[in-house]
């Protein structure tokens, strides 16, 4: 298949007229000007190539949950997803108890196993080792200490597709844990903690390299006592997750926080909720009270509770709010998330990478998906 006249968005720079070669599910060539060659090719004159959008952090779409959702339900959620630009996710838990866990674990193991849900990478447990103080829309019933044994148990019943793992670091046994599951190929961030400063650089030193929506649920930035923002902001080292809704952090700090870190470490997420392409209006959220109101989920009892923002508004925002060009948006919405989670093969537009792509209008609005050289919207 060839997709010519676009703009595309490379790592290094924008093609403002080019042609995309697509093969099997690879992107075999990227040209420059017309296409001469005399395979039939589809005009998409207008439109502006980035790579898929990967979502790492997501509990759920269409009225399903993660916590709760069905083989069958899996399908209907990437489809929902595909029309936002998302090409990848991670199914996203809550803190809960062990058979939860272990439900959600043993679905996405079927899932994968029938293979019918491509954009799937995997799982991320947001929590359930995580800090009271600021456990955020978490039930605080379930919350408990790191647990190596039952850490393990979950990911061997998942098939080995807990990826992604978000905790406080200053919890008893939290650097042996980080050791031991970073170790084993799994991705470690600092999230729904009251760790200090130097709590952060220890667990780096374990194996530490994200943080969990950053500026929400964590201690903060203060000039005596520097916290988990304070480290996001300063460690080159860490990729940080933000939700750019405008809500969860004000375009001030979001524009001041991209000012400090850059486009190459910014992880643009939504932390949307099952609400999502939805008209629901009440929910609950794994046994707490949930209210929709226009900008985003709230608890009943007041906090924010998640979003209900897509991808491409993320873009959207992004580009608003801190004047990045194509290049730094594609990195903030694709590329930094699949170099965090060591995907090699996805996040960018390169010859023999994946073909996920999302062609946008100048407006950057979804016009048509790709998901493994497979149009899907």
């Amino acid at each position: 298949m060839i997709l010519k006249h676009l703009s595309i968005v490379t790592p290094t720079r924008l093609i403002q007229d080019g042609y995309l070669r697509l093969e099997g599910e690879k992107i075999v060539e990227i040209g420059e000007g017309e296409y001469r060659g005399a395979e039939e090719a589809f005009d998409r004159e207008g439109l502006i190539a980035f790579p898929g959008f990967i979502d790492i952090h997501i509990h759920g779409s269409v009225g399903i949950d993660f916590m709760d959702a069905e083989v069958s339900d899996y399908p209907k959620i990437a489809d929902s997803l595909y029309e936002e630009g998302v090409t990848t996710f991670l199914a996203t838990t809550l803190t809960s108890d062990f058979d939860s866990l272990a439900r959600v674990c043993r679905t996405v193991k079927e899932v994968k196993e029938q293979g019918n849900v491509p954009s799937l990478a995997g799982i991320h447990f947001e929590g359930p080792y995580i800090s009271l103080k600021y456990k955020g829309a978490q039930n605080p019933e379930f919350i408990r200490d790191p647990d190596i044994e039952e850490f393990d148990k979950l990911q061997e019943l998942s098939g080995g597709n807990v990826k992604y793992i978000a905790m406080a670091p200053e919890k008893d046994g939290a650097m042996e844990f980080i050791s031991h599951v970073t170790k084993n190929g799994v991705v470690v961030a600092a999230g729904h903690t009251d760790a200090t400063f130097d709590d952060v650089e220890e667990a780096i030193k374990h194996g530490l390299t994200n943080t969990t929506h950053t500026h929400n649920a964590m201690s903060p930035h203060h000039h005596r006592n520097p916290g988990v923002v304070t480290a996001a902001m300063y460690f080159d080292s860490l990729f940080t997750e933000v939700i750019c809704d405008t809500v969860h952090v004000c375009p001030n700090t979001l524009k001041t926080f991209y000012h400090v870190v850059g486009p190459d470490r910014f992880v643009a997420i939504t932390d949307a909720l099952k609400v999502k392409h939805t008209d629901l209006q009440e929910f609950q959220l794994f046994g707490l009270d949930c209210v929709r109101k226009p900008d985003a989920a709230y608890l009943v009892s007041g906090p924010l509770a998640g979003s209900t923002l897509s991808m491409d508004q993320a873009l959207r925002n992004l580009a608003s709010i801190t004047g990045a060009d194509p290049i730094a948006l594609a990195k903030m919405t694709s590329s930094n998330a699949a170099r965090s989670l060591h995907l090699d093969d996805i996040g960018s537009i390169e010859n023999n990478k994946k073909a996920d792509l999302v062609l946008l209008d100048p407006d950057y609005h979804v016009v048509e998906v790709y998901k493994n050289g497979k149009k899907v919207k």
